[in-house]
């Protein structure tokens, strides 16, 4: 079973998009994390909440995420424009950036639950472990997409770059039409 240029262009359409929406809920939720952390109406007052949040990387994790989702959606941009205009080269440039998105959130992801394991911040109330709670599946939950979404846009964009390298579907192939001077 063959597929068209276009069949394998439209498949990395639909992974754009969900790249996009990757995009959107990245941003969207570090941005309420960013919100509630740093308006920090926890009962111990602003000098713990800023000690906590440092000590957890919580903070340093906020401010990357809300980087990380606004790169995801010009990437998956590019992606877009790279599949309507049949340029492989610049399909597999967003390749580099989930690799960088996998790669920071497995390294919060191995740094929280190593933290974890040794009850690093054992003296803390139930609500912080909440938080450090949401702040690893929110990164699993995110990672997993990521890596759905590469090893599928691998075999797209190896499928994509091999149609563009045959050129079909790019130009109208001429029909040839025998004379004198070129043998059938």
């Amino acid at each position: 079973m063959t597929f068209s240029l276009k069949c394998v262009a439209n498949c990395g359409l639909v992974l754009a998009i969900l790249d996009i929406i990757h995009g959107i809920s990245t941003l969207a939720f570090y941005g309420y994390q960013f919100y509630t952390h740093y308006s920090c109406r926890w009962n111990h007052g602003i000098r713990w909440c800023q000690y906590y949040l440092e000590h957890t990387n919580h903070s340093t994790r906020v401010n990357i995420g809300i980087g990380e989702g606004v790169v995801c959606l010009l990437f998956a941009s590019l992606l877009i424009v790279a599949l309507c205009k049949y340029e492989p080269w610049l399909a597999w440039a967003w390749l580099l950036k989930a690799l960088a998105v996998v790669g920071v959130n497995g390294y919060f992801i191995i740094i929280w639950v190593m933290e974890k394991s040794h009850h690093y911040h054992q003296f803390w109330d139930r609500h912080n472990y909440d938080q450090d709670n949401i702040f690893l599946y929110a990164g699993i939950v995110l990672t997993l997409m990521e890596l759905f979404i590469m090893f599928t846009f691998c075999c797209v964009a190896g499928s994509f770059t091999y149609k563009v390298g045959d050129g079909e579907d790019l130009e109208v192939r001429k029909e040839r039409v025998p004379t004198m001077e070129t043998d059938i």
